[in-house]
């Protein structure tokens, strides 16, 4: 019975391991739509979305649609850094959004 247990919890931490699978690393081009989005810093109070589409039929690239969208910036954090010196200081850095895709 001990090592019926033991095997069940061997299996699943290796079940556990964090592979992601998700990642691609070549589009498939035969028929497919690839997303891009990027966020830059407009101003200290706006920033910039662009979205751009690419539509792939039979390894052709048939239509892109690119769309930009002003937005609101997300201020700035105090972040704890260390200069070419070696001293201590406080840095205020651009806050980035994140960003997630929700395919239906």
């Amino acid at each position: 019975m001990k090592k019926l247990v033991l095997s069940i919890l061997v299996l699943s931490l290796m079940a556990c391991k964090e592979e992601n699978d998700d990642k691609v690393k070549v589009v498939d081009k035969d028929g497919s739509v690839e997303t891009k989005v990027h966020i830059t810093h407009l101003t200290d109070s706006l920033d910039v979305m662009k979205t751009e589409n690419i539509f792939w039929v039979k390894n052709k690239d048939v239509k892109r649609v690119v769309r930009l969208d002003t937005i609101p910036a997300l201020g700035v954090s105090d972040e704890q850094g260390e200069n070419s010196s070696g001293q201590d200081s406080t840095v205020k850095i651009k806050k980035n959004y994140q960003i997630f895709i929700t395919v239906n």
